[in-house]
C-alpha cells in the first residue's frame, strides 16, 4: 500500500501537539476549578467523602446483637434522618473492636455528613452502658473526612511509572542494538508520543481514570514496541535491498505501507481482547459504569496506538533517517578528502 506520510510530518506534529496541549490545559483547569482533578478519577481511584465509625472495648449492655451490627444500625439510622441513602460500606474487625467505613460521592452535602456524624456519636453515647460511661464513648466515635486521589504519592501510579520507565529504556536499547540509532530515536519518540496522546485524550474526554486506564497506559507502551518492530523490520529490509540508492522518504513511506494494515488492526484486536477480559473479570458486579471504563480506555488506546505507530512514527522517522544519511555522506566525503 502506497503512503505519503513523510511529506505530512509537520501536519501530524501540529495535530499531536494540539491534542496534547488541550489535554494538559483541561487537566490543569479541572484540577483548580473543580474537585475532579487532572484526570476524572473513577472506580478504585475515585476521590470520595468518608465517615469512619470506630469502636473499641465498647459495651452495649442489654443488647443481643454484636457490637458491629449495633454500630451499623446506629449509622444507618443517622443517615436516614439526614436524608443520605447513596453510599458503600467497608467493615473490619479486630480482637477488641473494629471500624466501619462509609464512602460517599464527592457531591454529597458536607452539612448532611457532619450532621450524620453528630447523630452517630450521640447514638453511640446513648446506647453504651452507664458502667462504661465516657470511657467507651471516647474510643468509639465517628469522623468525617475527604479522600482525594493524587497523582503523586499514589502507590499504583508510582509502580506503573517505574514499570513504564523500565519498558521505555528496554525499547530504546533493544531498537538501538537490533536496528540503527535513527530508529532508536524514532522508537523513543513513539513511546513518548503515544503515551502522551493516550493520557491527553483521557483528560479531554474525562473518561473514567481507574486502574483499568493505568493498565491500558502500560499496554500502549507494549503495543508501541510491537508496532515499531513491524515497521523497523520492513524499513531494514528495504534499506538492504536498495543498497543505499533509495532516498529516506521513500524508504519510510514504503515501510509504512507494507505494515500499515498490521499496525492499524493490531491495536484494535488487542483492545477488543482486553475489553472482553475486563468485562469477564467484573461480571459479578456488571453495570453500565463497570463496562464504560474499559470500553472508553480501549477505544482511546486503539486510536492512540494506531495513529501514533502507523502514521506519526513513519513521518518523523523519515527525518531521523535523512539526518543519519547526511551524516554518513559527510563522513565519507571527509574520509576521501583526507586520503
Amino acid at each position: 500500500m502506497k503512503t505519503n506520510f513523510s511529506a505530512k510530518m509537520h501536519l501530524f506534529i501540529i495535530i499531536s501537539s494540539l491534542i496534547t496541549a488541550i489535554g494538559i490545559a483541561m487537566g490543569i483547569i479541572f484540577s483548580f476549578a473543580t474537585d475532579m482533578g487532572y484526570f476524572n478519577f473513577g472506580g478504585d481511584l475515585e476521590s470520595y467523602k468518608s465517615i469512619m465509625a470506630t469502636y473499641s472495648n465498647i459495651d452495649f449492655s442489654g443488647k443481643q446483637d454484636d457490637a458491629e451490627t449495633i454500630m451499623i444500625g446506629i449509622c444507618d439510622k443517622a443517615f436516614d434522618e439526614v436524608g443520605i441513602s447513596d453510599y458503600s460500606v467497608v467493615t473490619g474487625k479486630s480482637s477488641n473492636g473494629g471500624k466501619i467505613i462509609y464512602k460517599f460521592v464527592l457531591g454529597t452535602d458536607d452539612e448532611k455528613l457532619s450532621s450524620a456524624v453528630e447523630k452517630i456519636n450521640s447514638g453511640i453515647k446513648s446506647n453504651t452502658s452507664l458502667e462504661a460511661g465516657n470511657e467507651t464513648y471516647c474510643v468509639s466515635n465517628a469522623a468525617f473526612s475527604i479522600v482525594r486521589t493524587k497523582i503523586s504519592g499514589n502507590k499504583l501510579l508510582y509502580t506503573t511509572l517505574i514499570i513504564g520507565a523500565v519498558i521505555f529504556v528496554f525499547h530504546a536499547l533493544y531498537t538501538l542494538v537490533r536496528y540503527k540509532a535513527s530508529m532508536a530515536f524514532a522508537a523513543i519518540l513513539a513511546d513518548v508520543h503515544n503515551v502522551a496522546l493516550y493520557l491527553s485524550v483521557l483528560s479531554i474526554t474525562r473518561a473514567p481514570f481507574s486502574s483499568t486506564a493505568v493498565i491500558f497506559a502500560v499496554l500502549v507502551l507494549l503495543t508501541t514496541i510491537v508496532g515499531t518492530c513491524f515497521y523497523f523490520d520492513s524499513a531494514k529490509k528495504l534499506i538492504k535491498s536498495s543498497d543505499g540508492k533509495v532516498e529516506a522518504f521513500s524508504i519510510a513511506d514504503d515501510a509504512a505501507g507494507s505494515c500499515l494494515v498490521m499496525n492499524l488492526s493490531f491495536p484494535a484486536v488487542f483492545a477488543f481482547v482486553a475489553v472482553i477480559l475486563f468485562v469477564l473479570l467484573s461480571i459479578s458486579s456488571l453495570s453500565v459504569l463497570a463496562v464504560l471504563a474499559p470500553l472508553s480506555c480501549a477505544l482511546i488506546f486503539a486510536i492512540s496506538c494506531a495513529y501514533g505507530t502507523a502514521i506519526f512514527v513513519p513521518s518523523v522517522y523519515s527525518r531521523f533517517k535523512l539526518i543519519g544519511d547526511n551524516f554518513k555522506s559527510k563522513d565519507k566525503r571527509s574520509s576521501v578528502g583526507k586520503k
